[in-house]
């Protein structure tokens, strides 16, 4: 019995419980950047500043909903806001967007929403981890030496990979300017973005008790180690947006009030 409870809750920690919580911090000291910004340098600057996150925010929510074969209306993956009205209609402050409908009565199409609501996320760690690659080879090895062996992690070989790894100046600096961006644009969830989410998130728990139950009774639980080590690769990168985000909210703040 107990088995059953330690994986089920590990499944739903490291799938569910982990990604939740770096969103909702992440999302709060992004809307804290984006409001300085427009507070200092007027609505189109989060534009500037995050439009490649934006990017891949949008795409992130449109490969999703076509795998979860949804009907996309239309998107745009980035764009102007605006304040002002036109022709009667409300404000238009949205960054982009995809719209999609899908089918009340598929069980696929229903859980697809959570994913389609939290792939930003995702999305954005995996383009992260690319850059970390090509970029910063040293750090993405220190990273993957940290989730090889997530019960007992070897900090030596993480910080030796770390420190050993030639890397250029203009590599870090080209690194450190992507992640601005990505993190700025890309690692916010919105409104429209939580309730998908919630449309499917029963769904996506129950099926995720069921399958570790299974797998479980059936004695195969090999697949929750690699679970755990993609989750804490995905934590791994995570913080350090979480980080580079704090950084930039507590600078803009600074900024804002000296121009005041």
């Amino acid at each position: 019995m107990n088995e059953f409870i330690e994986n089920i809750g590990l499944v739903l920690l490291v799938t569910l419980g982990l990604p939740e919580l770096f969103t909702w911090l992440l999302t709060i000291t992004n809307r804290r950047t984006n409001a300085n910004l427009i507070a200092r340098f007027g609505i189109n600057s989060q534009v500037y500043c995050g439009f490649l996150g934006i990017m891949i925010h949008e795409l992130s929510h449109l490969v999703i909903a076509l795998l979860f074969r949804h009907r996309i209306s239309s998107f745009r993956l980035v764009k102007l806001p605006h304040l002002k009205a036109k022709n009667g209609d409300e404000p238009d402050l949205a960054l982009g967007y995809v719209y999609h409908v899908w089918n009340h009565r598929s069980p696929y199409q229903l859980i697809g929403n959570f994913f389609i609501g939290m792939a930003p996320i995702f999305g954005c760690t995996a383009v992260l981890l690319v850059l970390d690659q090509l970029l910063a080879p040293g750090l993405a090895k220190a990273i993957f030496e940290l989730a090889d062996t997530p019960t007992a992690p070897n900090w030596a070989a993480s910080w030796q990979a770390l420190t050993t790894t030639h890397v250029s100046w203009w590599q870090l600096l080209l690194l450190l300017v992507l992640t601005i961006t990505i993190v700025v644009g890309g690692l916010e969830l919105s409104s429209a973005d939580y309730q998908n989410q919630a449309i499917g998130l029963y769904s996506m728990i129950a099926l995720l008790i069921v399958v570790t139950t299974i797998f479980t009774l059936l004695g195969i639980t090999g697949w929750i180690h690699h679970l755990v080590m993609a989750g804490l690769t995905i934590a791994m990168i995570l913080s350090y947006s979480l980080i580079v985000s704090l950084l930039i909210m507590l600078g803009t703040n600074l900024f804002t009030r000296r121009h005041r």
